[in-house]
């Protein structure tokens, strides 16, 4: 199925973007879909090449018109309302949830799936995230309350592996240790 005008247009502007050569845009179009124009493309393959493009330094500037929630959300069922519920929940876009259908499974929007397990995966998916969120949350509070300006915690914090704010194991024990401080001091 050949791509939008829209699309196509897109794709132009990011190799204008760039000062690519004709020569040098058409051999990267055969090298990411196997098509000598952009006219070619199919929808998947119009997606590789703008992250092609993306990668190489293209800044799409943001759409003015929201994605928002999906249209046809009174088909998808009560799946897509826990969808909702969560990315409310943490305050998220659609745009968010529409990002891991795209790492996940290769599809632009969460209203393009159709299986009830890759809604149930993108359940589970959005569901770690608000655990990450909520232990870190209480992290911060745990701290606060100790009173963050403690030289040792701050010691403590900064010898932890680099990206330990989202790894769930790490927050887990954090908030049993900073619990368990808070509750010897008589905090909790």
């Amino acid at each position: 199925m050949a791509i939008t005008k829209a699309i196509i247009g897109k794709i132009h502007i990011a190799k204008s973007q760039l000062g690519m050569e004709d020569d040098i845009y058409r051999g990267m179009l055969a090298r990411i879909a196997g098509v000598r124009s952009s006219k070619e493309l199919n929808d998947r393959q119009a997606g590789a090449v703008l992250r092609e493009l993306e990668r190489l330094g293209f800044k799409p500037k943001p759409s003015t018109k929201s994605k928002g929630k999906p249209k046809n959300v009174s088909q998808l069922g009560p799946r897509i309302d826990k969808i909702e519920a969560q990315l409310t929940d943490m305050r998220l876009p659609w745009a968010y949830a529409d990002a891991l259908a795209r790492q996940m499974y290769k599809v632009e929007r969460v209203a393009w799936l159709k299986k009830a397990a890759q809604l149930d995966a993108l359940i589970a998916a959005l569901h770690v995230e608000q655990e990450k969120r909520g232990l870190f949350a209480q992290v911060e509070q745990l701290l606060e309350l100790l009173g963050e300006s403690d030289p040792n915690w701050q010691v403590d914090l900064e010898a932890l592996p680099e990206g330990w704010e989202r790894r769930r194991p790490i927050l887990k024990s954090l908030v049993d240790t900073l619990t368990a401080a808070a509750s010897s001091r008589g905090l909790l």
